[in-house]
């Protein structure tokens, strides 16, 4: 069942488009600055689920070091060949680029130190399947970064606190930091 195909990924030409977009977006608003928001720490292992053409996670993997590792995680084949390029440009070896096909990861359990879902939300088909995922490769004391993006903040939380394996640690602006329940 794991192995099950149930997600969908956007055609090649709409993601080319949204290569462009972040582009220019990121010209206007320097997804950088961003960065002082996340709980990160050199030595962290990291995922970026739903990281799109890396826009987070090459300099993610500068901050994390050589010690630190950062997962790419997306469904679309030219994100992650987008971000294997860059990572190879940028000689940054701590950098695993994952290819789903479902919620299924492949990343070793209670592993990750910080899971970035930024802009993310409003995609995901099984939220349930997406969140039990995240909890099984989060360590204890590992944190959920959340920015709901095109969705709206309190149903973002709703379905987070819905799910019974996180709780919200804190709210600022948009962004919410979220703990993993202890397992059962």
């Amino acid at each position: 069942m794991a192995n099950k195909k149930t997600l969908k990924q956007e055609p090649d030409a709409f993601y080319r488009f949204y290569i462009w977009y972040c582009k220019f977006v990121d010209l206007i608003w320097n997804p950088q600055r961003r960065l002082e928001k996340f709980p990160l720490k050199e030595g962290m292992a990291v995922v970026d689920y739903g990281c799109g053409p890396g826009r987070y996670t090459l300099p993610i993997a500068r901050l994390v070091g050589s010690e630190g590792k950062v997962f790419a995680v997306d469904i679309q084949p030219l994100a992650i060949s987008t971000v294997r390029k860059k990572a190879a440009h940028e000689s940054l070896t701590n950098i695993e680029a994952v290819l789903v096909d479902s919620y299924n990861t492949g990343i070793q359990s209670s592993s990750i130190d910080l899971v970035l879902l930024v802009d993310t939300l409003h995609l995901i088909g099984d939220c349930d399947a997406l969140f039990r995922e995240i909890r099984r490769i989060l360590k204890q004391d590992g944190i959920l970064f959340m920015d709901p993006g095109h969705m709206k903040m309190s149903r973002a939380r709703e379905i987070v606190e819905g799910t019974r394996l996180f709780t919200v640690a804190e709210c600022r602006g948009h962004d919410m930091l979220v703990a993993p329940k202890a397992k059962q």
